[in-house]
């Protein structure tokens, strides 16, 4: 099926221009459709059109309503509904509990349907969006099944602790009642999935890499992981901690069972996918726009001058949820894949000539390998000195930056993901090239904290490391005579943090003369280390003491304190 010329279609209007008489897949997202490779709705389209699948676009339904979810009919085959491009309760309340009133993936920034002075709100974003989307889907239109994916459902597979109610909760797929969760990065895996529906293939003989579904035993497999299950683990933390570490060590690897009630959640072993594949997904063609409905969308405005290189990261931050949901396993695109974005990305109306940024979850992970051929555990910094087998990709890096600031249109090409400071990522020449050509004025880099102790439980560097790149920032910066400057991110409240921690930050900042208010609170996401030591009050790893600091009101006082005391 050739590709729809223009805009998917998100309306009955746009699918008889397009000659659809119905969808054979319909995505419902909560985020505005924005049709670029950078948003879940698209690139997920996209690539089910260029195998051949008619999609429409549901994006923002009025979910009071249930009727709002047939905008575009009944689907042919299947609903895919995507919890957008952030958990639902990260995006709709800060890290102390406050509901947010701003969304970026909203018309203007607004959160809600109403305009300001008409009346009652609602947000357009309901808290737990997979859940109310699939509960009205499923009220509507029984009879076709119903895939959840992104990373609210990444995140909360397995039973887990939900910080806004304070509980353990069970898997979203079954709290969402949907037919089949898939985690991680989900094109490959929603392909199969869709032609399995088509096909007629019973749900628990489809056993498709990356995907959950519900099972009634677990007869018919041998080698398998048994989690404890979602009684075990609401009842004892001991069977918690045990859970989280079976499921992280795991990787993704093995087949998981989690009971859940009288049935139980399989996991299948995650799906690993090639640079060609990779290539294959960015090669689709997208209008990188917003779809005429929508005219303002803040976080458009912040991404669509940037390019994706590469997905993974092999950080292993305990806070983090990169790796539970885009793998410990960076993949990078191909230069030329790159280029060619670079290349339609300069054709558009709206570039001026910089590009703000070609990265990733960190991005000088890009093209960075394993002499060894990998090995399970993925811990390839190493406490920032890195494992012997880590082969760093900064000279194709700053080659493929290069190359891109040749193309036709282009001006500039900056960096603004994050970049790991590890000296095993971070050697002098390739911090030198970055700082005279590709930083714009600030560098941002994220230390988390200045405690030893912290750093120890956050699975980051020493302090001695961060001084070191200091170091060597500031005598490339003194040689080449530029104003450039290092903007900490640091995380105040983490497990193990107490006043004494959170003086020891402070002092370290002053003492490496380092400003700015990249300050933010711990916000405990489903699935981290983190997050089960923020629960439990211990490391399940280590079963080290983690006491963390629950009163918001003081978590605030200490967040303004570091910020007047750098000033």
């Amino acid at each position: 099926m050739p590709e729809f010329p223009g805009f998917l279609p998100s309306s009955i209007k746009d699918m008889k221009k397009s000659g659809y008489d119905e969808c054979d897949v319909i995505i419902v997202t909560p985020d505005a459709y924005v049709d670029h490779p950078s948003f879940a709705m698209a690139i997920l389209g996209r690539f089910l059109q260029r195998n051949g699948y008619r999609v429409g676009v549901l994006s923002q339904p009025g979910w009071k309503d249930p009727e709002s979810f047939l905008k575009l009919g009944v689907p042919r085959i299947a609903f895919a509904v995507s919890g957008g491009q952030m958990d639902s309760m990260v995006l709709n309340y800060t890290a102390t509990k406050k509901p947010r009133n701003e969304d970026l993936f909203c018309e203007g920034g607004n959160p809600y349907f109403s305009k300001k002075g008409e009346g009652k709100k609602y947000r357009i974003r309901p808290d737990r969006v997979l859940n109310v989307y699939c509960s009205q889907i499923k009220s509507v239109c029984k009879e076709k099944p119903v895939i959840i994916g992104g990373i609210e459902a990444s995140l909360r597979r397995i039973a887990h602790y939900d910080y806004w109610s304070g509980k353990v909760r069970r898997s979203i797929l079954f709290d969402s009642k949907a037919d089949m969760l898939i985690y991680g990065m989900g094109e490959y895996p929603l392909l199969d999935a869709v032609r399995a529906f088509e096909s007629g293939i019973p749900i628990d003989e489809m056993r498709i890499g990356n995907s959950a579904v519900p099972v009634r035993s677990t007869d018919g497999y041998d080698d398998f992981i048994l989690l404890p299950s979602y009684e075990d683990v609401k009842n004892s933390k001991d069977d918690f901690a045990k859970a989280h570490l079976l499921f992280e060590k795991n990787r993704d690897e093995k087949v998981v069972f989690q009971k859940q009630d009288s049935r139980y959640m399989i996991q299948y072993p995650s799906r690993k996918i090639s640079q060609e594949e990779l290539d294959f997904i960015y090669e689709s063609r997208f209008m990188r726009k917003p779809h005429p409905d929508y005219r303002d969308i803040p976080a458009f405005g912040m991404i669509k001058n940037s390019i994706t290189s590469h997905r993974g990261c092999f950080g292993n931050c305990s806070f983090c949820s990169i790796a539970s949901h885009q793998g410990p396993e960076v993949i990078s695109r191909s230069r030329e894949s790159i280029l060619n974005e670079v290349r339609a990305l300069a054709d558009m109306d709206y570039f001026k000539g910089t590009i703000s940024d070609i990265g990733g979850p960190s991005a000088n992970m890009y093209a960075a390998g394993c002499s060894a051929g990998g090995c399970s555990r993925h811990d390839c910094l190493k406490e920032g000195r890195g494992c012997k087998h880590l082969i760093s990709g900064n000279t194709e890096y700053i080659s493929l930056l290069e190359d891109a600031g040749k193309i036709k249109g282009v001006r500039h090409v900056f960096v603004n993901s994050g970049l790991r400071f590890d000296p095993c990522l971070m050697d002098e020449k390739f911090l030198e090239k970055m700082l005279k050509n590709h930083i714009s004025g600030q560098m941002k880099v994220a230390p988390e904290s200045g405690s030893e102790k912290v750093l120890k439980l956050m699975n980051k560097p020493e302090t001695a490391i961060f001084s070191e790149f200091l170091s060597l920032f500031n005598r490339i910066k003194k040689k080449e005579g530029i104003r450039k400057y290092v903007i900490p991110y640091i995380i105040i409240g983490h497990p193990g943090e107490g006043e004494i921690e959170s003086e020891e930050t402070a002092e370290f900042l002053l003492e490496n003369n380092l400003k700015g208010k990249q300050f933010q609170i711990f916000t405990p996401t489903p699935a981290t280390r983190s997050t089960a030591m923020y629960y439990l009050g211990f490391d399940p790893l280590t079963g080290e003491k983690t006491v963390a600091e629950k009163n918001l009101r003081t978590l605030e006082r200490r967040k303004e304190k570091l910020i007047r005391k750098i000033s």
